[in-house]
C-alpha cells in the first residue's frame, strides 16, 4: 500500500456534451472533453482559441479614461516635459516598464524610469519618491503595475502639481485614487471586455493606444510578464502569450535573447514553462536581493554588449537568490520543528531574513507542511517585522489576516497570498489570532489538490494524441496542463536514475493491452523501493512527446501514485536484506524467532517471538519483516493474520546460508539401531566420528536419530552411552514428536527459502484476506 500525496479531484465531462461538441467542431471524444471543461462550446470560442493569428486584441479604448491619458502623454511629448515611468520590481513589473519605455521613446519622449527599492521603500508609489520626483523637474509621472490602491499618495501629487497616470491591474479600492486617469481593467466606468490581464497587459494597452496600433514587436515582453504574475491565461492573455511565445522563437528582445543564452534556454523552443522556470525567475531575482534596474535595463538596451554585461549580473543574482532561499528556508524549518506543535498556521520569523526572499520560503514550507505559511524579517533596528504568507485552498489567508489589519502598517494580498508588515512586537498576537481564524481546518484540508483532468486507458495513450493536448498550449491559470490518471498499472524495470539516484523511471503496462507508457517521477527516487512486482498501481501525471534519435514515443510525468492493498517485498537476497538494514523508518518492525538475529538489527524496531506461547499483536505497523526462520508455517501465517501490515519483508535468514537439512531414512535408522544394539552400552559422542566417516551422515543427523530413538522409547541415554530397551510393541518413526517436528521444520524451511515470489504473494494473499474474527454466523452460534 502507498498513499497518495494529493487528494485527487476528478472532474467528469458530460459525455453527452461532450459527445456533441466533438460532432459539431468534427474533433476527438478526448479533445472534446478538454475543451468543454475550459469552457470552449462554440465554433467562434473554438476557432480563437487554436488560432491567435485569426484575431486581433481588443481596441484600447474600451477601457475608460484611455482618452484622457493618450492626451495628457501627447502633450507631454509635444511640450518636451520629463515623463517618469514609475515601475514595480517584480516580472511583470520589470516588462511593463520596457513596453512603455519603447513606446515612448519610439515617440520621442524625454522619459526614464524609477522602481522603488523593495527594501527601503517597498511596493508601489510613496511619497518620498514623489516628493523627489517633483524636485527633480518631472511633470508628469506614469504607474505600470501598480499604483490603484496609493489613494494619499496620488492625492499628495495633486497638491505638489505632479500629474499622474496610474495603469494597474491590481484590486482597486472603493474609490479610484485622483489622477489624470486610471487605466484598469476593472475602473467601475470601463466597457473594456477583459478584466483580467497583467500589469504588462494593461501597459501594452497604453501603447497600443499611444502609437495607433499594436506593437506587436514587444508582445515577447507581454507575455513573460503575463506568465510571470500567474494571471488567467484564457480570452486576451492566452491570444497575447500566444503571440508573444512566438515573437520570444522567432525574434526575442535582445536582452531576453542574452539573458536566456546565458541560461542555456532555447528560445526557439520557447513555452510557457521557459518564462515561468527560466527567465522570470531571473528577472525577479534582482529585485529579491537589491535595485531591480538591471533587470529593466537589460530589456531596455540595444547594444549586446551591455546585454551579455546585464545577464551576467542577473544570472549571478538569480544563483545568489537561490542560495538565500536554501538558506533561510533551512532556519524557517529548524524554527517550526522547534515548536510543540504545528498548529494550522505556521508563523515563523528571525532577525535579518531576506525579505525578498520570504514568498518562495512560504512557499516551500506550504509544500513541506502542508499548512498556511507566514515568514517574516525582522529588522533589529526598526522592531519592524516584513514578510510573505502563502496559503492552502481551504483557507483564505486574505480574509483572516483582513479582520486583524489593526495589528499591522501594512497589508494587502488575495486568498492564496499576502505580503504585510507590523511591529515585531505584535508578532505573537496575530499568530494567536491567526491559529483561531485557521481552528476549523482538518487534516484533510492540509493535504494539497491535484486536479486531474481524466481517467485514460494505457491503449489510447498515443504521440498523436498528445499532440492534440499541446495544442491547448500555453498552460497557466484557468488552463492548467492536463493531468491524467491511469488506473491499474504494473510496473516494470523500475529503477533509480540521476546523478543522486533520486529520480524514478519506470514503464507502466497492463494485463490487458501490448500498450506500454514510459514513465518518469522526479524526487521520487525512493519509492523504487517500496513498489512491489505484484503491485496495481494508479498513476497520475502529465503526458509528453519525447523524442530520442529522430524516433518520437510518448512519455508521463509522474506526479503522484497509489497503491490501494498490501504488498509483498521478496528480501532473501544478500543485497536486499543489507538495503533493508540500512533503512530507517518508524514504520517498520522486524519479526525475530531467535535472540542472536536481534545483534544484526541495530537501532531497528523488532519484537522477539516466543515459538512456545500464542502469539498476540499488541502493536500496529504498516511494515513488517521475517527476519529469520520460524519452525513452524502456522507462526507465520497468525502474525500476518493478527497484525494485517501494509508491506511485509521476506528475509527467512536466506542471506545467512540457511541451509536445509536431510532427514536420515528409514536404512539409516536401521543401521545406527543395530550398531547401537550390537555394541551396547554405546558410548555416542566416542563414536560420532567413525560413524560419519563410514556412513556419511552428520554430528546433527546421528544427534536427531538418537533423539527420535529416546523419544518412540527404543532406547535410553545412561552416563553418556545408549541402552536400547526392550520393546514390547512396534512403532512408526512418524509417531515420533520430534520426528514429526523436524519434517515440519523442514517443510517450513523448503516453503519459505525455495518458494518464487509468487507462491509467496499468494500464500500471504490467503492470509491477508482472512479476518481473525468471527462471522456473524459463528457468533450466533456462540462459537
Amino acid at each position: 500500500m502507498i498513499h497518495s500525496k494529493y487528494l485527487w479531484n476528478i472532474e467528469e465531462a458530460a459525455e453527452d456534451k461532450a459527445s456533441q461538441l466533438a460532432e459539431q467542431l468534427k474533433i476527438s471524444l478526448p479533445l472534446a472533453k478538454l475543451l468543454w471543461k475550459r469552457k470552449i462550446t462554440t465554433q467562434g470560442q473554438f476557432d480563437k482559441f487554436f488560432h491567435p493569428e485569426k484575431y486581433e486584441s481588443y481596441d484600447p479604448f474600451l477601457f475608460a479614461e484611455m482618452d484622457l491619458a493618450v492626451a495628457r502623454i501627447k502633450q507631454a511629448i509635444e511640450l518636451n516635459e520629463q515623463i517618469l515611468v514609475y515601475g514595480d520590481y517584480d516580472a511583470d513589473g520589470v516588462t511593463s516598464i520596457a513596453v512603455l519605455m519603447k513606446t515612448l521613446r519610439h515617440l520621442g519622449a524625454n522619459a526614464e524610469f524609477y522602481i522603488p527599492n523593495r527594501f527601503t521603500e517597498g511596493y508601489g508609489p510613496n511619497i518620498a519618491a514623489f516628493d523627489m520626483a517633483k524636485n527633480q523637474g518631472t511633470d508628469l509621472i506614469i504607474t505600470v503595475d501598480n499604483g490603484i490602491a496609493a489613494l494619499e499618495v496620488m492625492a499628495h501629487a495633486k497638491e505638489i502639481g505632479l500629474d499622474v497616470i496610474v495603469t494597474d491591474h491590481h484590486e482597486p479600492r472603493e474609490v479610484m485614487p485622483e489622477a489624470v486617469a486610471v487605466i484598469h481593467p476593472k475602473h467601475p466606468k470601463s466597457a473594456y471586455p477583459f478584466d483580467e490581464l497583467a500589469g504588462v497587459g494593461v501597459a501594452y494597452k497604453l501603447s497600443h493606444a499611444l502609437l495607433g496600433e499594436e506593437p506587436k514587436e514587444l508582445l515577447d515582453l507581454v507575455a513573460v510578464g503575463t506568465v510571470a504574475d500567474l494571471v488567467s491565461l484564457t480570452d486576451e492573455n492566452r491570444l497575447l502569450v500566444q503571440l508573444g511565445l512566438r515573437q520570444l522563437r522567432e525574434s526575442a528582445n535582445i536582452g531576453l535573447s542574452v539573458l536566456a543564452k546565458k541560461a542555456s534556454l532555447k528560445l526557439e523552443e520557447a513555452t510557457e514553462e521557459t518564462i515561468g522556470f527560466g527567465l522570470a525567475p531571473r528577472l525577479n531575482a534582482v529585485g529579491r536581493l537589491g535595485p531591480a534596474d538591471p533587470a529593466a535595463d537589460l530589456l531596455l538596451t540595444e547594444d549586446p554588449e551591455e546585454a551579455l554585461f546585464l545577464a551576467e549580473e542577473i544570472d549571478d543574482a538569480n544563483k545568489e537568490r537561490k542560495q538565500v532561499v536554501v538558506d533561510t528556508t533551512k532556519l524557517a524549518m529548524e524554527a517550526i520543528e522547534a515548536k510543540e506543535t504545528l498548529g494550522n498556521v505556521l508563523v515563523v520569523y528571525g532577525e535579518g531574513w531576506n525579505t525578498g526572499i520570504l514568498g518562495i520560503v512560504a512557499s516551500k514550507l506550504v509544500g513541506t507542511y502542508s499548512r498556511p505559511a507566514i515568514v517574516l524579517g525582522i529588522d533589529p533596528v526598526t522592531g519592524i517585522a516584513k514578510g510573505s504568507g502563502r496559503s492552502v485552498d481551504a483557507f483564505h489567508l486574505y480574509q483572516a489576516l483582513d479582520k486583524h489589519r489593526d495589528l499591522m502598517t501594512a497589508f494587502g494580498g488575495h486568498p492564496m497570498a499576502a505580503g504585510l508588515t507590523l511591529p515585531a512586537e505584535n508578532l505573537a498576537e496575530l499568530e494567536a489570532k491567526l491559529q483561531e481564524e485557521a481552528s476549523f481546518l482538518s487534516e484533510e484540508d492540509f493535504r494539497p489538490a491535484l486536479k486531474i483532468e481524466e481517467k485514460i486507458e494505457l491503449a489510447d495513450v498515443s504521440v498523436a494524441f498528445i499532440a492534440q493536448l499541446e495544442k491547448l498550449a500555453p498552460f497557466g491559470m484557468d488552463n492548467p496542463k492536463p493531468i491524467f490518471l491511469l488506473e491499474n498499472m504494473h510496473l516494470k524495470g523500475t529503477k533509480r536514475i540521476g546523478a543522486d539516484k533520486t529520480h524514478l523511471k519506470t514503464m507502466l503496462a497492463t494485463d490487458e493491452s501490448d500498450a506500454t507508457l514510459d514513465s518518469i517521477g522526479f524526487g521520487v527516487g525512493d519509492l523504487v523501493e517500496k513498489i512491489s512486482p505484484s503491485a496495481a498501481v494508479n498513476v497520475v501525471g502529465e503526458l509528453s512527446i519525447n523524442e530520442w534519435n529522430n524516433v518520437k514515443k510518448p512519455q508521463l510525468r509522474m506526479m503522484d501514485i497509489h497503491i490501494a492493498h498490501w504488498q509483498l517485498f521478496d528480501v532473501r537476497s544478500k543485497s536486499e536484506w543489507a538495503r533493508i538494514l540500512q533503512e530507517q523508518t518508524e514504520s517498520r518492525v522486524f519479526v525475530c524467532f531467535e535472540e542472536r538475529t536481534i545483534t544484526a538489527l541495530g537501532e531497528q524496531k523488532y519484537i522477539l517471538v516466543d515459538e512456545k506461547a500464542d502469539f498476540a499483536a499488541d502493536f500496529e505497523t504498516e511494515e513488517l519483516v521475517f527476519a529469520d526462520m520460524p519452525t513452524n508455517i502456522e507462526l507465520v501465517e497468525t502474525i500476518v493474520r493478527e497484525t494485517k501490515p501494509e508491506r511485509i519483508f521476506v528475509h527467512f535468514d536466506a542471506a545467512e546460508g540457511n541451509q536445509i537439512p536431510a532427514i536420515p531414512d528409514r536404512v539409516a535408522f536401521a543401521e545406527l539401531y543395530s550398531l547401537i544394539k550390537k555394541f551396547q552400552p554405546f558410548p555416542i559422542e566416542k563414536y560420532t566420528p567413525r560413524l560419519m566417516q563410514k556412513f556419511g551422515w552428520n554430528k546433527d543427523q546421528i544427534d536427531f536419530m538418537s533423539k527420535v530413538f529416546f523419544d518412540l522409547e527404543f532406547a535410553k541415554m545412561e552416563s553418556g552411552q545408549i541402552i536400547i530397551n526392550e520393546v514390547v510393541e512396534k512403532r512408526n518413526l512418524d509417531e515420533s514428536l520430534v520426528y514429526q517436528q523436524k519434517v515440519e521444520e523442514i517443510t517450513t524451511r523448503k516453503k519459505l527459502l525455495y518458494s518464487n515470489y509468487t507462491e509467496l504473494h499468494s500464500w500471504m494473499k490467503s492470509m491477508m484476506e482472512t479476518s481473525i474474527y468471527p462471522n456473524a454466523e459463528e457468533l450466533e452460534n456462540g462459537n
